[in-house]
């Protein structure tokens, strides 16, 4: 067995020292980081129920967008999310999402895509309307001019990939994120994980980030996870604003993760409950790829590790992996 931190000691380094850009992933899978550095330059369009004005005026977008995940051997890259408004989060329904992709000298248009009655939004490309390999911003656009940066990875089968809980796993702890949400308090984070996801991205191998957080909170997850100093990455959030622990959770976590463990090269997958160890064994990732930071659950997963389902460790700096 090896220390991740041995296999990229390089690049950590460098990436506490220099402080590697985020798009250093690039250079190493050869995978392109497209960026735009502005949104598309759009004018309102019209509304196409009077009625929906109202919601308009309600308060400020709460948008997202689901970040796609695909290879380049996919017939089908569905793109999808939710236009809304309002701390109630009130859909807007039945109205046109205009969709972008960033091309790396502006934006290009996918086309526009029909809200449903809970304001989702989905398009599918095919053929050569299809996203080519690379990690870009996507843009989907309100109506009113609002809109919504999100993410696309387009990666050839079996890349390198790095899964990764973030509540209790990255943040400080389990419950760090919904208690800040409750009285604004600050969401820490776990000393070290940066530096070893930068260098992992730049050793060739792409995070992603799953958590059972609601959709809800995807912006807010994106930019705490961008001011801690973690790669630009794809993020993966659960539909429903609440999943409860237990068996709820370790569904969505496997459904998200089953499908990139056959497509991909899941070199490590981390978390730290025994729900993320069910998760990640029923999607078929072995349990010498399966990480759990402790202690905070130490006694919970004790079980499983002692079965050696999962690997144990108690800092970043300590993370083992094949």
């Amino acid at each position: 067995m090896r220390s991740i931190v041995c296999c990229l000691a390089l690049a950590a380094c460098y990436a506490e020292t220099n402080q590697a850009p985020l798009d250093a992933p690039a250079a190493a899978t050869g995978i392109p980081d497209v960026r735009c550095s502005d949104a598309p330059s759009l004018p309102g369009r019209e509304l196409r129920h009077a009625k929906n004005e109202v919601v308009v005026d309600m308060g400020e977008p709460r948008h997202r967008g689901v970040d796609l995940i695909a290879t380049d051997t996919d017939d089908t890259q569905t793109i999808r999310g939710t236009l809304s408004y309002s701390g109630v989060d009130k859909a807007l329904e039945d109205e046109d999402a205009e969709l972008f992709a960033c091309t790396g000298t502006g934006w290009q248009s996918l086309g526009t895509a029909r809200t449903d009655d809970d304001g989702g939004f989905k398009l599918s490309l095919t053929g050569t309307a299809r996203l080519p390999i690379g990690l870009r911003d996507l843009y989907a656009s309100s109506p009113d001019g609002s809109g919504v940066w999100f993410l696309a990875l387009v990666a050839p089968e079996r890349s390198r990939m790095m899964l990764s809980d973030v509540d209790g796993t990255l943040t400080s702890k389990e419950n760090a994120f919904p208690t800040s949400i409750a009285g604004g308090s600050h969401v820490g984070v776990q000393p070290g994980a940066p530096a070893v996801f930068v260098a992992a991205a730049a050793a060739g191998i792409t995070p992603i980030f799953i958590s059972s957080r609601g959709e809800l909170f995807t912006e807010a997850t994106r930019e705490w996870l961008a001011e801690k100093g973690f790669p630009r990455a794809p993020i993966q959030l659960a539909s429903a604003i609440v999943t409860l622990p237990g068996s709820s959770t370790v569904s969505f976590k496997r459904d998200i993760a089953a499908p990139l463990a056959s497509r991909f090269d899941i070199v490590a997958a981390i978390g730290n409950r025994a729900t993320d160890i069910d998760a990640y064994r029923d999607a078929g990732i072995a349990g010498d790829r399966i990480f759990i930071k402790l202690p905070e659950f130490k006694g919970e997963v004790k079980t499983a590790l002692d079965e050696h389902k999962a690997i144990g460790f108690d800092h970043y700096a300590d993370l083992p992996a094949l």
